[in-house]
């Protein structure tokens, strides 16, 4: 039996993202990578597999969009942290990268969720 494709979507590819910022700027580090570790100290309580969801795109297995929605379905703590904290690191990784890189990434994202007539910006 074959599986379901993720309905999860995609509006930007995290994964890029956090590169480019790295590659510029080393300090993010130091803020995202103790967030992620708590994100998946998360999921493994509430028993979340990322790479469970089946993807188009080989690069997207295991993204963590797809820990973040289903932490933000089972888990109240990571919905309350999410708000307060999330949020500002997003803004954070976006002022530090170029509109070019933004779009770049949004682009990358709905060409691998499948959405290439997508044109939301």
């Amino acid at each position: 039996m074959a599986q379901e494709v993720s309905s999860i979507v995609c509006k930007n590819c995290a994964a890029r993202l956090a590169k480019w910022v790295y590659e510029q700027h080393w300090w993010f580090r130091l803020i995202r990578e103790p967030l992620l570790l708590g994100m998946r100290t998360l999921a493994w309580w509430h028993g979340i597999d990322a790479r469970k969801h089946v993807v188009r795109n080989k690069e997207c297995r295991g993204c963590i969009r797809f820990m973040k929605n289903e932490l933000e379905e089972k888990s109240a703590f990571f919905r309350f942290l999410n708000k307060v904290i999330g949020k500002r690191v997003n803004k954070l990784r976006d002022s530090l990268l170029s509109e070019q890189k933004l779009v770049e990434a949004k682009h990358y994202a709905q060409e691998a969720m499948g959405q290439k007539g997508s044109t939301d910006v």
